[in-house]
């Protein structure tokens, strides 16, 4: 028996994981019900997809609930932990930036005319995060949605 492209004898292995997750079609749907119904090894994987799928939306994957999670993140320690981490990161890669743009400039092998043309790049892109950073530090404080948890 044939079903569109598809001959109803064929194993509809790829399938299944969209029929344990409701993603199929109609007629795909149909199609898996009526192969399981006639082959032990689709019909197997299928219980096990099922079992799978059944252990895995029991799973507890911390002792911690999430409100005790999101408390332990946003406790002091960590906030300065974090914001001494960024510090240190910023420093080093201004210091990396530094020493790269001082080479640069006073290097004999590019010409003056090619290194105002990357400057005049480089200045743009940095003078478009500064103005975009600008924006967003000051909308983060009327913003209505910050607090919003998805």
């Amino acid at each position: 028996m044939v079903n569109g492209n598809r001959n109803i004898d064929d194993h509809v292995g790829e399938l299944l994981s969209g029929y344990v997750d409701g993603e199929l079609t109609q007629q795909q749907r149909q199609l898996v019900s009526l192969h399981c119904e006639n082959c032990d090894e689709c019909s197997e994987i299928l219980t096990r997809l099922r079992e799978l799928r059944q252990t895995i939306g029991q799973a507890h994957l911390s002792e911690l609930g999430e409100d005790k999670w999101r408390e332990s993140m946003n406790d002091n320690t960590v906030k300065t932990t974090r914001q001494i981490g960024w510090l240190i990161f910023i420093a080093g890669l201004l210091a990396v930036g530094g020493i790269g743009i001082v080479g640069f400039l006073f290097s004999d092998e590019i010409k003056m005319g090619m290194k105002l043309i990357i400057i005049a790049v480089y200045g743009g892109l940095a003078a478009l995060f500064f103005s975009v950073l600008r924006q967003r530090l000051i909308e983060r404080k009327s913003d209505k949605y910050k607090d919003v948890e998805i």
